[in-house]
């Protein structure tokens, strides 16, 4: 795998601030050109600096949010309300905090639903926005990842068939060792993405990456199947997680 970028920052406060920026850059260059900007989230612990960061007195009122759209790139199988939820996490840490109009928020629905039904509605929520033919995937503007320490990225995990679906926007999936259900993204969605930001922190995080990063053809990651036909990559990382990265800063 060979990223288009590799951006290292020195901690974890300056990896938020340099992502901040970043989003809001492409942000507004997008809202410039087509007047509106769709973003895909992430879940975790990583991204969750980086919203706060975004909703901060620094940046808040530098986004135009009555041009941007959210979407999740995965949820756990959790009631909206729950701690573990993605939509929570993301809600608390943004989107309760700056002036998003709710249309604009088109969170992963897990409520009076079974797992099927949530990824069939997920289905029709981005098909409506995007007013996709049946045959079509969405072409988001930015979407974020994460990076586990298995070389998953969104809910896509090492051998699971979600990984061979070509066709649906939207899959159920499970893992051994996971304790929710999940909903996801599937590959041709996410490689059909614009732009896409890995974003990776801490020293749990250096030997995977290294090995998704330095060693595409020993190694078989979901990650690693990241590849978009016409976007580009962007990794970020913090000095901690780049720890073990022997290829330069680019």
């Amino acid at each position: 795998m060979t990223p288009s970028t590799i951006n290292i920052t020195g901690n974890y406060g300056e990896f938020c601030a340099k992502v901040t920026e970043e989003i809001l850059n492409l942000s507004n260059k997008r809202i410039g050109t087509k007047n509106c900007f769709t973003i895909v989230l992430s879940g975790g612990s990583t991204p969750k600096g980086i919203y706060q960061c975004m909703a901060s007195p620094s940046y808040r009122n530098k986004f135009r949010w009555d041009k941007i759209h959210f979407f999740w790139g995965d949820e756990r199988w959790v009631l909206p309300e729950d701690p573990r939820s993605n939509y929570r996490m993301v809600l608390d840490a943004l989107l309760s905090k700056v002036n998003v109009p709710s249309g604009n928020i088109h969170p992963i629905q897990t409520k009076d639903c079974n797992l099927q039904t949530s990824a069939i509605l997920y289905e029709k929520t981005i098909s409506d926005f995007f007013k996709l033919t049946k045959a079509g995937f969405p072409v988001f503007d930015l979407l974020l990842l994460g990076l586990g320490q298995d070389g998953h990225t969104s809910s896509l995990f090492p051998g699971n068939p979600a990984l061979l679906e070509n066709n649906r926007l939207v899959v159920a999936t499970s893992a051994k060792g996971i304790p929710e259900k999940r909903i996801t993204l599937t590959l041709p969605v996410i490689n059909h993405a614009q732009t896409i930001f890995f974003l990776v922190s801490g020293p749990g995080k250096a030997e995977i990456a290294a090995k998704v990063l330095e060693n595409g053809k020993e190694h078989t990651f979901p990650a690693s199947d990241i590849r978009p036909l016409q976007g580009n990559v962007l990794w970020f990382l913090d000095k901690a997680a780049a720890s073990r990265l022997t290829i330069p800063e680019r």
